[in-house]
């Protein structure tokens, strides 16, 4: 493995990437020298897939590790715990399993400088930019962002389907 070593371009910092991204990506990165695990790799002492949020953000707390997540709910509970998190924000889209491990390697000694100046400091992760963010910042967004998804499935599931008898009057 290589060294997590800042100077050589490497992360020093201890990523742990949330069940609900690729557990790929964060093997992949480990391979390439950055300290990741992801929940469900029990040979790192990960919680297990399935393992609710709270026992997730107390595993992270306690092997100092910041949690890596697109989950909303996730980011609301790292936010009242105080727990530090990257927030893989795509806009409302997907990101692959390439876009993703991309976006690290681009952003990566960023989050560093984000995530080292100050402990209540959390990463939002954009596909062309990367920002520090408060974590009440962060459920606010995160509020405003699940309330519109929310609205968007309202509105498909009211979309009229036309007539289902026709009127032979």
């Amino acid at each position: 493995m290589l060294p997590d070593d800042p100077k050589l371009g490497y992360s020093a910092m201890r990523f742990l990437w949330d069940e609900q991204l690729s557990h790929q990506v964060p093997r992949a990165l480990r391979v390439l020298g950055l300290n990741t695990t992801h929940v469900g790799n029990e040979a790192d002492g990960a919680p297990a897939r399935g393992s609710s949020d709270l026992d997730i953000i107390d595993f992270a707390a306690q092997t100092k590790q910041i949690i890596v997540t697109s989950n909303h709910d996730m980011m609301l509970l790292c936010a009242e715990a105080s727990q530090r998190f990257v927030w893989l924000d795509p806009r409302g889209k997907q990101l692959s399993r390439v876009e993703q491990t991309l976006l690290v390697f681009r952003q990566i000694h960023r989050w560093d400088s984000i995530l080292s100046g100050g402990s209540d400091a959390c990463v939002r992760s954009m596909r062309t930019k990367c920002e520090s963010i408060s974590p009440l910042e962060a459920a606010r967004l995160t509020g405003q962002r699940m309330r519109s998804l929310q609205k968007r499935h309202r509105v498909k599931k009211k979309t009229p389907l036309g007539p289902l008898v026709e009127d032979d009057d």
